[in-house]
């Protein structure tokens, strides 16, 4: 329990190994699962939890239903249809063969690939090791910035397939006080391996439905990408996330019963609030599922209410010879308000596939947990048609949104990506966005232009991404966007990828004017962190990333991982002094 010192020792016996950093593939992948068109769109929260998959994969074959569900990975009906397969035709053996299974098509397959594993059973008569093995991780982290600095810790404990435990805390740079942690979250998980039950003490996320009454974590704003339409319903699973952002806490717990799945919880809004020293008024929310899962698809019923109020909530999805349908419909009991969503994804042949989703809600109606699709920040006050057409990483969306309340206050959005294979290390993405709102008087039209150049030693594919292997890798980006006046950004990147060690540098240069024109870009950072600056001004950037893995002596299993992050942003080319602002980042994290 105390090997969370081994962060800040280093053992005499240290051999490299292969180390499975955050790539650019597995990014890709993020983007698929999440509906994120561009990694600008995601938080931290969620390249956390993908992060802990790609270091620690889902075993198809050989974790319990409950590990499977409380993964976050798969929906309910895929777990129902993974289980139903192997029944009849024993363990999946290949990405091949798990594509044959109902709800995992070739593309899904190759989006969960860095996130999943085919391992199969031991010998006759014995006990999988991983059943019994007590494996602990521990992570802490610090950063400069000029005389401030901020730190965060994380503690995960996994006893074999029948408890995880976790502890994880942080600070900002804001914090006038470093000690306690200014925010921090934490969980206990139990589960049955025989039978599939769970229960999670603490904090906990809860997605149901197509997210329209009960959905925590990312939720997109706006239609960027086909994939951004529907949910992929996952109930109930613990959160490690050090944010928290989102979360439950409390106490909840579900368990499954042939094709029925129920799930009952109890939390506190308004606790975490009150005990890292904010103020907040204390509140209870307790409510219930009830879903049946099939070979087809799925339907569901939600009920919860308390101190906030009642709400209710009909869902369903159903797939039959690739045609998707989807829906939920939702009663927010106070005001008598009903809130909609109904949409389909139907196959036109060739490997296209169109999608549109249909969205209702009343200016009365509010879920203050809801994660509906929506083009405005709440699920609220909206009426709306979002359309899209998609093929091999072609997509085109269109979304058209009106207020409930006020119809002469009306928005369109429009985005296509088009990616081009150039040879077979290059690839050519093009991406363009536009939003239109004939209410705003100068703000009128918001244009985005993007060009992203990629090219790696070990091949790369426009609809799948890199290949695996040691490589070389270099991008080059510029961006424009049109709003208030006109502002770009343009970076070249360069890096090395192996199995025992990685390293990237970038500089990038930036002329933005005005804060409405204000350019989001994305960059690399320690495992689990999230950085995505707002550019404004006339300036420079500069950043390194680097990073490897050690083996700690003969057991493989026992590893430390060692990340550094700097980077230095500079105004030269202001005609009023803006400060620069340097910043060093040191993250060790070790499993035993």
């Amino acid at each position: 329990m105390l090997s969370w010192l081994g962060m800040f020792i280093l053992p005499s016996t240290c051999v490299p190994i292969s180390a499975p950093a955050q790539t650019d593939s597995q990014l890709k992948s993020v983007l698929a699962l999440t509906g994120a068109s561009s990694a600008e769109e995601l938080d931290e929260q969620e390249l956390e939890r993908f992060q802990h998959f790609a270091s620690h994969p889902l075993r198809l074959n050989l974790d319990s239903r409950s590990k499977l569900l409380s993964s976050g990975l798969l929906s309910r009906y895929q777990v129902a249809s993974l289980e139903d397969y192997r029944s009849r035709n024993g363990e999946i053996l290949s990405f091949s063969e798990l594509s044959l299974v109902e709800g995992f098509d070739t593309e899904y397959v190759n989006v969960l690939k860095p996130f999943i594993s085919l391992k199969g059973k031991d010998p006759p008569g014995q006990v999988p090791e991983e059943a019994m093995t007590v494996r602990e991780e521990a992570l802490g982290r610090i950063s400069f910035r000029g005389r401030d600095f901020s730190y965060g810790a994380k503690y995960r404990l996994a006893a074999g397939e029948f408890a995880a435990l976790s502890l994880a805390g942080r600070t900002t740079y804001q914090d006038a006080r470093q000690l306690p942690p200014s925010s921090w979250s934490g969980s206990a998980a139990f589960f049955g391996r025989k039978r599939p039950w769970k229960v999670v003490l603490g904090d906990y996320n809860l997605r149901f439905g197509q997210g329209l009454a009960l959905w925590s974590g990312l939720s997109l704003s706006g239609f960027s990408s086909s994939s951004s339409f529907y949910k992929r319903s996952t109930g109930l699973s613990p959160s490690n996330s050090w944010s928290g952002t989102g979360t439950h806490r409390g106490v909840a717990s579900d368990f499954q019963a042939g094709r029925f799945a129920f799930t009952a919880f109890l939390s506190f809004p308004g606790i975490k609030d009150r005990w890292e020293g904010r103020k907040a008024v204390p509140g209870w929310l307790a409510g219930v599922n009830a879903g049946y899962f099939g070979k087809d698809g799925q339907a569901s019923f939600t009920a919860f209410g308390g101190s906030g109020g009642e709400i209710i909530s009909a869902d369903f999805r159903y797939n039959k010879k690739g045609v998707d349908c989807f829906g939920e419909v939702v009663l927010e009991c106070l005001d008598r308000s009903i809130g909609a969503v109904a949409g389909t994804v139907v196959p036109l042949g060739w490997d296209w596939k169109m999608s549109a989703v249909f969205r209702n809600y009343p200016s009365s109606f509010n879920s203050p947990w809801s994660g509906g699709v929506r083009s405005w920040s709440k699920a609220s006050d909206e009426k709306g048609l979002a359309l899209g057409l998609e093929r091999h990483g072609f997509e085109l969306t269109a979304d058209f949104a009106m207020k409930d309340e006020d119809r002469s206050v009306r928005q369109g959005k429009a985005f296509i990506t088009c990616p081009l294979q150039l040879s077979d290390r290059l690839v050519l993405s093009l991406r363009a966005t536009e939003r239109f709102r004939p209410y705003e008087e100068y703000l009128r039209f918001k244009t985005g232009a993007r060009a992203e150049l990629k090219w790696s030693s070990a091949g790369i594919s426009a609809r799948y991404g890199e290949e695996d292997g040691d490589a070389w890798k270099a991008a080059w980006r510029l961006e424009g966007m049109l709003c208030r006046s006109l502002a770009g950004l343009s970076y070249f990147e360069l890096g090395r990828k192996t199995g025992f060690y990685s390293a990237y540098a970038r500089c990038t240069f930036f002329v933005v004017d005005n804060w409405d024109d204000r350019i989001y870009s994305y960059e690399r950072d320690v495992p689990g962190s999230f950085t995505v600056p707002a550019y404004f001004g006339r300036g420079f950037s500069l950043s390194a990333l680097g990073g490897g893995r050690l083996s700690l002596g003969k057991d493989k299993r026992k590893t430390l991982k060692i990340h550094l992050r700097v980077s230095s942003v500079r105004y030269p080319f202001m005609k009023e002094p803006k400060p620069s602002r340097s910043e060093a980042r040191l993250q060790l994290s070790a499993s035993f």
